[in-house]
């Protein structure tokens, strides 16, 4: 098996000979060349090698340093790295005590116009003699290979400079040797903590798109041979559930503050010590606790409103940047968040990859015939019933509608709290041509049978809505709001419209639709073309690649 690990050196420094007393082991930079053919400048740098496997056999060690500043970029210049053959202390180390080095050996490379970018020597023979005996590892001096009359000075960043990206590093990669033994390994665990899928009292399921994405994505988990169980939070006590063959666990008491569920992520990390693999479903169930070689799934920015006080809180990014940084992999859903993270904190450790969400075109899919003689525009809004979702000017535009026009129905399709959905009921009892359902899962599909216009109205907190691309998948145009991943979905006037979410743009753009069918039928045309590339199967491989990538299963 290969691997490529990176390590940063336990000691480095530069020496002068200009300065022959002074010591630079604070300088967040190096200098290294010949200035003005009179001052020398050379590094000292030691790797420790001990966190490889004492069995690996080195591939390939390549020494990198980031150039800053190049005062002869005109000229070719060699410089070449030595094996140092006596101890040195980087915090006293000078011109004149520096150690000795090896003149008959040398690593050398060729600089000329290099600036603002890495530098890097193979040094693999260095490194397989400092893993076979690690006593003899004394570190290596990097010098101009012309330090007599020839001119050639460099800045370089140390492991002090600001910017990590920047310091120096050694990349390794090597193989290690297997085993010749046959056994079977047990079946690999996965834990997966979510904020929620069923109501916390484990009665009820809101069937929204992120817990159909859960139990899509554990379905895979379990195809490619893991064993997954979910935890998320409960009340009065805790509880067991099975829906479609996943276990649903609830721990206890959320823990909830300011966006983050603190008491339900420390129980997950106790209770889950003894998995293989770990899932944070949602960056809200990542403070304070995150488990190594973990990965994170952000489902779209939910804090780009004013709903509540603590959000963009000094207390509030200092909890998000931590748990996201302790994360290996964040998978986002959306470009919007990755943008906002590396525009935010560019510093972040975390690895980042945009998988799209998906629809299964086999079952969301245009109508074979088109009605004949329909008697009604249906316009459908297959939400869960939440303001940010844009659900309540959805119900004032609806009003105002369907009085003025009577050809119209309003369909709202979507599940909420309990309060939510008796007063849909009530509502849609009390206005003719309003009406309100909702579906399990694997029955959704019939909510987009003959609707003519789909509603995504978002007001914030959005991904790229499995909704908006279910509509897309069955042919219908789309109206969403100017919000979080719904950029990456549509194309405005091509196959649906973006807008910024009100009364009067939402009763507008509507009414452009209701009056032009022509306009409906090839947005809708071009919505179906544009889902093709967001099918379930392609979002399945680029989990699958993911996967088995972070959670080895063998």
């Amino acid at each position: 098996m290969q691997k490529t690990i990176y390590i940063s050196p336990i000691m480095d420094t530069f020496i002068d000979s200009y300065l022959k007393n002074k010591n630079f082991s604070n300088q967040t930079h190096y200098f290294l060349g010949h200035f003005k053919s009179a001052t020398k400048y050379r590094i000292l740098l030691k790797f420790d090698l001990s966190s490889l496997p004492k069995n690996c056999n080195i591939i390939n060690a390549k020494l990198t340093l980031f150039c800053i500043r190049n005062d002869y970029m005109e000229q070719e210049n060699t410089f070449s790295i030595h094996p140092i053959t006596k101890n040195w202390n980087y915090k006293n180390v000078n011109y004149l005590n520096q150690p000795k080095y090896d003149k008959s050996r040398k690593i050398q490379t060729k600089i000329n116009c290099h600036l603002w970018e890495p530098i890097s020597w193979d040094i693999t023979e260095y490194a397989r003699e400092w893993l076979k005996n690690p006593r003899k590892n004394f570190g290596i001096m990097i010098k101009a290979e012309n330090e007599k009359d020839k001119a050639s000075l460099l800045g370089l960043c140390s492991q002090r400079h600001n910017n990590k990206d920047w310091r120096p590093k050694l990349e390794i990669t090597f193989t290690i040797k297997e085993k010749r033994e046959i056994y079977l390994k047990p079946i690999p665990k996965i834990a997966i903590v979510t904020p929620q899928f069923f109501e916390w009292d484990g009665n009820r399921c809101l069937f929204g798109g992120g817990e159909r994405y859960l139990i899509d994505l554990a379905k895979l988990l379990q195809k490619l041979g893991y064993e997954v169980d979910v935890f998320q939070p409960s009340i009065y006590e805790e509880w067991e559930r099975i829906y479609k063959g996943i276990k649903i666990k609830g721990i206890g008491n959320p823990g909830f503050h300011q966006d983050f569920f603190i008491r339900l992520n420390k129980m997950f990390y106790q209770i889950t010590k003894n998995y293989d693999y770990h899932i944070y479903f949602n960056m809200d169930v990542t403070y304070p606790h995150v488990f190594p070689n973990s990965i994170c799934i952000s489902h779209g920015i939910w804090w780009d409103s004013s709903e509540r006080q603590w959000w963009r809180s000094k207390l509030w990014y200092s909890r998000l940047f931590q748990s996201i940084n302790a994360v290996d992999l964040l998978v986002s859903v959306d470009t919007n968040t990755i943008n906002w993270l590396n525009a935010v904190n560019p510093n972040l450790k975390c690895k980042k990859v945009y998988i799209p969400n998906y629809v299964d075109l086999e079952t969301f899919k245009p109508s074979k015939t088109e009605p004949i003689n329909k008697k009604y525009i249906k316009i459908l809004y297959p939400r869960r019933l939440h303001p940010g979702r844009g659900w309540t000017v959805c119900k004032n535009v609806a009003v105002e509608l369907v009085n003025e026009y009577d050809n119209i129905i309003f369909s709202f399709a979507g599940r909420g709290d309990k309060q939510s959905e008796k007063h849909m009921k009530i509502f849609a009892s009390k206005h003719p041509r309003i009406e309100y359902t909702w579906y399990e899962m694997n029955e959704m599909y019939k909510a987009y049978k003959d609707a003519d216009i789909v509603l995504i109205p978002s007001l914030y907190s959005e991904g790229t809505s499995l909704s908006l691309l279910e509509g897309m998948a069955c042919g219908k145009p789309i109206i969403a709001g100017l919000v979080g991943g719904l950029t990456d979905l549509i194309i405005h006037g091509y196959n649906g419209y973006l807008i910024e979410i009100n009364k009067e743009n939402l009763k507008n753009a509507i009414i452009k639709l209701i009056n032009n069918p022509e306009l409906r039928k090839d947005m809708g045309k071009n919505a179906r073309k544009i889902s093709e590339h967001f099918s379930k199967k392609i979002w399945e491989e680029r989990w699958k690649k993911i996967i088995l990538q972070q959670f080895p299963i063998n």
